[in-house]
């Protein structure tokens, strides 16, 4: 390895030198970031104890049972009903009139 005029000679990095330092180093901070972030989550679920807690997500929408792993029949028929009135397109001659927009004619 060079070095500047004057400078002293800097000793050869042998290869399990610059993989200590290039992968050792990053999969220590790695390793202690997971550590910390998990002791945290663990004494804060030792705090709260076991069960649904105020700060955790609330489902608001309809078709709660079949989203989470229901049965798709177990919807009530006016959600499946509102469902069908939204997904629907009204065919109506207004509408049809309209239509397009984009046109090519030179």
């Amino acid at each position: 390895m060079d070095t500047l005029f004057g400078w002293p000679q800097v000793p050869t990095v042998t290869p399990l030198e610059a993989l200590g330092l290039l992968a050792g180093v990053p999969l220590v901070v790695i390793a202690l970031i997971f550590a910390v972030s998990k002791a945290n989550a663990v004494l804060q679920a030792s705090r709260r104890g076991p069960g649904p807690q105020p700060e955790d997500p609330v489902w608001m929408g309809g078709r709660a049972l079949s989203i989470m792993g229901g049965a798709e029949d177990q919807a009530p028929d006016e959600i499946e009903a509102q469902r069908r009135e939204l997904t629907t397109t009204p065919k109506t001659p207004a509408l049809d009139a309209e239509a397009g927009g984009a046109s090519a004619r030179w």
